[in-house]
């Protein structure tokens, strides 16, 4: 009897190698027969029973990337409210470390598909929103709780950390050692310390 095969571990682990391989090469050098053999198959063949194609690979890795960094941000936030759920839901969305700048050099090649593929633009649209709403509901519960001083406007107050961190996926892929974890953490403390002056 042949061995039981857990698809969905090895659809997982095919989405990581494209990943590491994204992070490494770049979206551009990703092919699928250095794939399947990143992954130790002997041809593409295989792939096509996970992804028929190359987009479909590229929009999953996507979405999983987005569904996990949810999972940390539920996890880090649990039984949190206010401005401490504000802050460490932010320190898991910034690339300062090493999972979240392998994610976020990823998350940047997308960026660029996503100009031309309405479906990559929608799963980052995506994120964004539900990121940006939960953000709007923790900085309600810290005026509430009178961590934050009423603001003119929560909702320029968070698409200001939102721009923040999305600049920050950019300026440390660019230049990591001036945009290191500790300077991005210092930049984020910073915008929320002024935000409660």
């Amino acid at each position: 009897m042949p061995p039981l095969v857990d698809h969905e571990a090895r659809r997982r682990t095919i989405i990581a190698t494209t990943w590491r391989l994204i992070a490494d090469h770049g979206i551009d050098q990703l092919n699928m027969r250095d794939l399947a053999r990143e992954c130790g198959y002997a041809g593409p063949g295989i792939l096509a029973h996970y992804f028929p194609n190359k987009d479909a690979l590229l929009l999953a890795s996507y979405r999983l990337i987005c569904e996990r960094t949810d999972e940390r941000i539920a996890a880090a936030t649990a039984g949190r409210r206010g401005t401490e759920a504000l802050h460490r839901l932010c320190l898991e969305i910034i690339p300062a470390e090493e999972l979240t700048a392998t994610e976020a050099r990823v998350a940047v090649a997308f960026w660029q598909r996503a100009q031309n593929n309405a479906e990559l633009r929608e799963v980052g649209r995506g994120a964004l929103r539900a990121w940006r709403d939960l953000m709007l509901v923790q900085v309600a519960e810290a005026e509430h709780d009178g961590d934050l001083p009423p603001a003119g406007s929560a909702a320029d107050f968070v698409d200001g950390l939102l721009n923040l961190m999305m600049g920050l996926h950019i300026t440390s892929m660019l230049d990591p050692g001036a945009v290191s974890g500790t300077r991005q953490r210092r930049l984020l403390a910073r915008a929320l310390e002024q935000a409660t002056a």
